[in-house]
C-alpha cells in the first residue's frame, strides 16, 4: 500500500511503524517550524479575532501568507499577548525544511485525515491528502501547526476557508460550533443558510450585498452552543458557479481573473468588494434552507425539522475532522428551537432581500 504519509514524498509504511507518543511527535513537528522560521530570518505575525477569540498566525516566511490571509482580513485585529490560540504555519519549499516522518503506518489513516492514535484529550492530528496538508493541535500548549509541501500548491478552496480543521478543534472546546452555512442579516437579527453544496446559499448571501442585510459569511459560520444563537463571521469569501454567475452579473468583472476551485466556482473576497456591507456577528432568528426552482420569484415555504437538519449536519460533519454525537446533538436541538424554512430561490434575485426582511421583520 502505498501512500503520501512522509508528508514529502511517496513512502511506504508496515503497520508495524515505530510508534511516537502524540506529545512528542507534536514537539518534534514545532521544532521543524522553527528551524524554518530560523532559515527565512524570522517570523511574520497575523492576528484576528475570530468567534470571540484573539488567534495569532505565525508565519515562517510570507510565502503562505497570501494563501492563507484573504478570507480573514475583515476580521483582522490589533496583537494581544497572549493570544487565545497561536497557529504556527509553514511550507517545505520556500524554507528548505521538512517537518519530521510520520511515526504512524498507512493503516493508521481514518475518515477526514484523522490519525489513528494521535488524537486525545490533548493533542489533534489530521493529515489531509488530496491537498497534502497536516494539521496537528495542543490543546494545552494553545498552539497548533500547519504544514505544507509548497505554498504555490495550497488549493483554491483552502485558501476560501484556511484552517478550517485547526479552528474547528479548537473552537469546538470554547463553546463554538463550526457549521456548513452562510448568514445574512442586521444587528438585530440574522438568518442562517443551510444546504449541501449547489443549494444556493452562496447565490443567496451574495445577492443581499447592497441592501439592508449585511453579509457574514456564504459557506461556513459559527454558532454559539447556547441559546440565544449567535453566529460569527469565519471567511469573507465568496464561491458562485457558472450560473450563480449568471443570475449576479454585477460580480463577473470582479472574477474574470480569479482562480477556480475543484468544482469549477470563482473565488471572491467580499472585504475587498464592499467592506463596509460585513457584519461580525448577530443572533439567528431562523433557519432557511435554500432551493433552486427555476420559477421568477422567491418565496418561503415551512420545512420540518428533520427536513432541515437534513441540509445542515450531513455536510458539516463530513467536513470536519473529529465531528461527531456532540455537533449532531447541538445541530438537532438547534433546528427544534428555531423556525425553519425553505427558501424558494427564483431566477430574479432581486426579490430575495425582501422576502429575508420580510420574514424577519414578522419575527
Amino acid at each position: 500500500m502505498t501512500v503520501r504519509t512522509d508528508l514529502t514524498h511517496k513512502t511506504t509504511l508496515s503497520p508495524g511503524a515505530q510508534h511516537t507518543e502524540p506529545v512528542t511527535f507534536f514537539q518534534e513537528v514545532y521544532q521543524a517550524f522553527r528551524q524554518a522560521e530560523r532559515a527565512v530570518g524570522g517570523p511574520v505575525h497575523r492576528f484576528y479575532e475570530i468567534g470571540g477569540y484573539t488567534i495569532c498566525l505565525r508565519f515562517a516566511g510570507s510565502a503562505l501568507v497570501p494563501r492563507i490571509t484573504p478570507a480573514l482580513d475583515h476580521l483582522a485585529c490589533e496583537p494581544s499577548e497572549p493570544p487565545s490560540l497561536t497557529v504556527c504555519l509553514w511550507d517545505s519549499a520556500s524554507t528548505g525544511t521538512r517537518p519530521p516522518p510520520p511515526p504512524w503506518s498507512a493503516y493508521d489513516y481514518l475518515e477526514r485525515g484523522t490519525i489513528r492514535g494521535y488524537n486525545t484529550d490533548r493533542i489533534r492530528t489530521a493529515f489531509q491528502a488530496g491537498a497534502g496538508v497536516l494539521n496537528i493541535f495542543d490543546n494545552a500548549l494553545r498552539r497548533a501547526i500547519y504544514w505544507l509541501r509548497d505554498a504555490s500548491e495550497h488549493p483554491t478552496y483552502m485558501t476560501g476557508s484556511p484552517l478550517l480543521t485547526i479552528l474547528h478543534w479548537w473552537m469546538s472546546k470554547h463553546g463554538r460550533q463550526y457549521v456548513h452555512a452562510g448568514a445574512v442579516g442586521t444587528s438585530t437579527g440574522g438568518v442562517l443558510l443551510v444546504g449541501r453544496g449547489g443549494s444556493g446559499k452562496s447565490t443567496t448571501a451574495l445577492a443581499c450585498l447592497k441592501t439592508e442585510l449585511l453579509y457574514l459569511g456564504d459557506d461556513y459560520c459559527l454558532l454559539d452552543m447556547t441559546s440565544p444563537y449567535w453566529a460569527y463571521s469565519l471567511y469573507n469569501s465568496g464561491k458562485l458557479d457558472a450560473a450563480g454567475l449568471q443570475m449576479l452579473p454585477h460580480l463577473s468583472p470582479v472574477t474574470t481573473n480569479a482562480k477556480r476551485d475543484y468544482a469549477g466556482k470563482v473565488l471572491l473576497f467580499v472585504h475587498q468588494l464592499h467592506p463596509k456591507r460585513i457584519i461580525k456577528c448577530l443572533p439567528v432568528r431562523a433557519i432557511l434552507a435554500p432551493r433552486i426552482t427555476g420559477q421568477k420569484h422567491t418565496g418561503l415555504t415551512s420545512a420540518s425539522e428533520v427536513e432541515t437538519l437534513r441540509a445542515l449536519a450531513p455536510s458539516t460533519i463530513f467536513q470536519l475532522s473529529g465531528a461527531g454525537h456532540d455537533a449532531l446533538q447541538f445541530m438537532g436541538e438547534l433546528v427544534k428551537r428555531l423556525p425553519c424554512y425553505h427558501l424558494e430561490l427564483g431566477t430574479d434575485l432581486s426579490g430575495v432581500p425582501n422576502v429575508i426582511l420580510d420574514l424577519l421583520s414578522e419575527l
